[in-house]
């Protein structure tokens, strides 16, 4: 049976070095393409793609001085001389290894600029995904669904749809308004009662939580760069440096006056990139 010689590509690449940066190489790959359907941060995917396409270059890096070494030609022999039959199987072993390694930076590069694309491809407009759909109830931080007869005037807090409690992506603030009914810009058949609104906690400006709420002016606001949204007005921003308002949940009761999402958010969430 043929072995491995000690120092070539393949005695290295069976070295643990290797495998176990190959291992986080891989990990950090699929952690990746995880984060583009996750709705991560762009600068997570950008870490995960980076060390992936790191980790790779050493695995390469210890591959590429010996077979560097095996693509060099003897120097040129009489013919006949003991030598040429050294050449002779290099010159068989040598194209294989060439095409082995060519491929191998080859798909290198195609894995880059296929995790380009999917950065890209998460940047688009769409924005992240959330947990909102249509028929989902609105609840607590306990999980406890919530009547609108609950929510009292000039009532604000933070809510989550059922089932994803914590899932920050899907945070949203409920507010009865407290000096006048909900008026357009605001999707009027989105409102309950008049009065009941819900909109996204991620600032429109850098993906802050919007964390407060002033009655008398029904304002919401956030404290991370002082962004601040009229919420009686499709939470059009007032103040501050935010472009855009928050997206406004659609919303609805069912049979026992629970409070329900009748669809997810019409527009993109947080900050819009590219």
């Amino acid at each position: 049976m043929t072995g491995v010689r000690p120092g070539s590509a393949g005695d290295r690449l069976r070295r643990p070095v290797p495998v176990g940066v190959g291992a986080v190489a891989a990990a950090l790959l699929v952690a990746f393409v995880a984060g583009v359907f996750l709705g991560w941060p762009t600068a997570a995917l950008g870490l995960a793609l980076t060390g992936a396409l790191l980790a790779v270059a050493v695995v390469v890096g210890q591959l590429r001085g010996p077979v560097a070494q095996e693509l060099v030609w003897p120097d040129e022999r009489h013919p006949g001389d003991a030598p040429v039959a050294t050449a002779a199987a290099a010159a068989v072993a040598t194209p294989v290894r060439r095409r082995w390694v060519l491929g191998g930076l080859g798909g290198l590069g195609i894995g880059a600029l296929a995790g380009v694309g999917l950065l890209a491809w998460s940047g688009r407009d769409g924005g992240p995904v959330t947990a909102w759909r249509r028929g989902v109830h609105l609840v607590t931080a306990e999980g406890q669904r919530i009547r609108a007869t609950d929510v009292p005037v000039g009532g604000f807090g933070t809510v989550w749809p059922e089932g994803s409690v914590r899932a920050d992506l899907s945070a949203v603030v409920l507010v009865r308004l407290a000096t006048q009914e909900a008026e357009p810009p605001t999707v009027l058949d989105w409102v309950v009662g008049d009065r009941i609104v819900a909109y996204s906690k991620i600032c429109t400006h850098a993906g802050c939580p919007v964390g407060l709420y002033q009655e008398d002016t029904d304002s919401l606001f956030c404290p991370c760069h002082q962004a601040t949204f009229d919420a009686a007005r499709g939470a059009v921003p007032t103040f501050g440096p935010a472009s855009r308002p928050l997206p406004q949940l659609p919303l609805g009761v069912d049979d026992d006056g629970f409070l329900v999402a009748t669809d997810g958010f019409a527009t993109p969430i947080g900050p819009v990139r590219g």
